[in-house]
């Protein structure tokens, strides 16, 4: 953790002398590089850039001259969420940065040479299939580069179980490997001057160095470096001719990388292929081939399935059904034909095989689409305890023992605090609040003892990333209503994405009839002053916008006040500026002492002295981003609201933010519950 910016560099433009270190990303933005700053200039050894705008061609190894604008390591944090910090830390980036202007300088930095020629090899497919909608897993394929795979690819990957096989996985690695191996053993064989060197030897160190090729090729990833490791012990060993039990292999390759990357840990992948490949080895490869052949095959997808159960639920909340059977079908014909077939397209000057592969992989995608259409195709869990980890695992060892250990069916039992639990409201609590941090944006679940509604859906890669992962996690897939206050995109962007992952009862907007959210097949209702309606005992009022209402698209916010009988109340209010808070103030229907979620996100102009006297808070809840160019929120508008004694809570410093409103309030914030070593938690006293 010593290689992390320090505090005083941040924000704070700086001049940096390095060279790019990866594969440079194009984004919607701009492009996303890697770059390794010169020793001495007080800088992580490793920052991520984004150059906005229309930056030059960048490529791996070249020297820059940069003017950055660093930022500590930060992202958002929800329940159920992925963790963008733990993964930065595991891939030995110390700091974020925007690039301001830059400069090629002479010179090339040969540290790079690899990613070098992984980025020639991702240039010549790219070539080749200019405009193949699969090229992105084509390139994933050979280069282990999945940053060209569109979004929508991605989520039909995940919702199938095969986004293992899209990237160079241990199954490929193995797979060339010993193909290498058995082709240089037949030719071997058959050339008198090199059979002196026996073939079996050859065919090793042939094997070893087809893995090492490729496993660079991957970038050295926890499921390559396993791979790896144990065909590598499994060569010594055959050298050696004392050959080494798989669970030896297994055993050594686990405590390797954990000596040699112990951040290897904090990656999903490590523990999904350890833990995937130590459930076959405990099913037993005997009895996984007992009887036919198509039977091991079904026993391997059964075995790996559920070996890899418990975590999914933990860590995703879902598990996708159909896995077995897209996996089963998948594995052959991306492993055996697309692969290979991609891989000879490298050195294939006319182009054939590298086309083949990606027709090859669009039949493959074309059944994994049917899959994905699957009803019911996807099992999907609230967050389950942390202790139930255990007992999962029992029952995963008992359902995957060897035919005569007694009580294998009891495994199921075991595996009931996953599949059975659900999230319980305490009886002293009415209602419950999340504001989801979607980064500059918003996005807020509510919950009663058996409804829960959602307002707003953040920008739009907020989400899949950020909202159906925290809905998930807390139990909220089913929703009464999803609210999206006003056409903003960093409060409308996400509502495609959760109208889609979730099941909503009602759409209630603001927003115009050509909005993509507008077009679904979801019950639709525009936002009204004098709406009501009422669950679980809770009040739900639209305060804002009245009919025929002429101005912008923030003065058309949806102003949502929830309220129950002796308890504080719940305000929420959009993008509304200061006429509409006037306005809304002056109708006195304000109820004082209660949440407001702070309009706009803290500006400025917004929560003025009229709705702060009106409200009279005592929690406010600021949505926004980590160190927004905005500034928000703006120091004027947080001393308005200490003004009044209002504490000020805020998603950029504490990731999502719950409040459980009762007769009191409790709050949690995700920064606190993880705890983590590697999150930054705000000093006690700051917001």
């Amino acid at each position: 953790m010593a290689d992390r910016l320090d505090p005083v560099l941040e924000n704070q433009p700086v001049q940096v002398n390095g060279y790019i270190a990866d594969l440079p990303q194009t984004t919607r933005f701009g492009i996303r590089f890697s770059f390794a700053p010169d020793a001495g200039q007080h800088l992580p050894a490793t920052v991520q850039a984004s150059w906005y705008g229309k930056p030059p061609a960048l490529h791996v190894g070249e020297r820059w001259r940069l003017q950055l604008k660093p930022k500590q390591v930060h992202g958002n944090l929800n329940p159920g969420g992925f963790d963008l910090e733990a993964w930065l830390l595991q891939q030995d980036i110390g700091a974020t940065a925007t690039v301001q202007s830059g400069s090629l300088q002479p010179g090339f930095a040969w540290q790079a040479s690899i990613n070098r020629a992984r980025e020639v090899l991702r240039g010549r497919i790219l070539a080749a299939l200019p405009q193949a909608p699969y090229r992105g897993v084509i390139v994933a394929l050979t280069v282990g580069d999945q940053g060209g795979i569109p979004n929508e690819q991605w989520q039909r990957y995940a919702a199938t179980g095969i986004t293992h096989l899209i990237s160079i996985s241990g199954l490929h690695i193995t797979l060339l490997a010993g193909l290498v191996a058995a082709l240089v053993r037949w030719g071997w064989r058959r050339n008198p001057v090199a059979a002196r060197f026996g073939a079996p030897r050859a065919a090793l160190i042939a094997g070893v160095i087809t893995a090492l090729v490729y496993s660079l090729l991957a970038g050295m990833s926890a499921p390559t470096q396993r791979t790896l490791l144990m065909l590598a012990i499994a060569a010594w060993g055959l050298w050696q001719q004392r050959p080494v039990s798989t669970v030896t292999l297994w055993l050594a390759a686990l405590t390797a990388v954990m000596v040699f990357d112990p951040f290897a840990a904090l990656s999903i992948g490590f523990w999904l292929s350890f833990l995937t490949v130590g459930g076959l080895l405990w099913a037993g490869s005997a009895r996984l081939g007992e009887g036919p052949r198509w039977q091991g095959w079904v026993g391997t997808q059964w075995a790996a399935t559920l070996a890899s159960f418990p975590l999914l639920i933990i860590l995703f909340q879902q598990m996708p059904l159909t896995s077995p059977l897209a996996n089963a079908v998948a594995i052959p014909l991306v492993s055996m034909l697309v692969t290979p077939l991609a891989l000879l397209g490298l050195a294939d000057p006319t182009d054939l095989a590298l086309r083949g592969a990606e027709r090859l992989f669009a039949l493959t995608d074309w059944f994994l689409q049917w899959c994905e259409r699957v009803p019911g195709g996807m099992l999907t869990l609230p967050s389950p305890p942390a202790w139930a980890w255990l007992p999962a695992l029992l029952g995963v060892l008992l359902l995957l023992a060897p035919r005569g250990v007694p009580g294998r069916l009891l495994g199921l039992v075991f595996l009931l605090p996953l599949l059975a639990f659900a999230p319980q409201q305490a009886a002293d609590v009415r209602y419950r609040v999340t504001a989801i941090d979607v980064g500059q944006g918003l996005a807020v679940l509510v919950q009663t003892r058996h409804h829960a509604l959602l307002y707003d859906t953040g920008p739009p890669p907020a989400g899949q990333r950020n909202v159906l992962p925290t809905l998930r996690a807390l139990g909220a897939m089913q929703l009464d209503a999803v609210i999206v206050s006003h056409n903003d995109n960093d409060h409308a962007g996400g509502a495609v994405d959760v109208l889609k992952g979730a099941h909503a009862a009602q759409l209630l907007s603001s927003l115009p009839p050509e909005h993509p959210a507008r077009q679904l097949a979801v019950p639709q209702m525009a936002c009204r002053q004098g709406q009501h309606w009422q669950r679980d005992g809770v009040d739900f009022s639209i305060l804002w916008p009245p009919p025929d209402l002429q101005g912008d698209d923030n003065a058309h916010s949806c102003v949502l006040q929830i309220s129950a009988p002796g308890t504080p109340p719940l305000l929420i209010t959009g993008d509304i500026g200061p006429n509409e808070e006037a306005a809304i103030a002056a109708t006195g229907s304000l109820l004082p002492h209660g949440i407001v979620i702070a309009p706009h996100h803290g500006s400025a102009r917004s929560s003025t002295q009229a709705l702060i006297d009106a409200t009279q808070p005592r929690w406010v809840v600021f949505s926004s981003g980590y160190l927004n160019h905005f500034g928000h929120p703006k120091p004027d508008t947080l001393a308005r609201y200490a003004a009044v004694g209002a504490q000020p809570l805020r998603t950029d410093r504490r990731g999502a933010i719950r409040l459980y409103v009762g007769d009191q309030v409790t709050i949690t914030t995700e920064r606190n519950i993880r705890r983590h070593y590697w999150l930054a938690v705000p000093a006690a006293g700051t917001p």
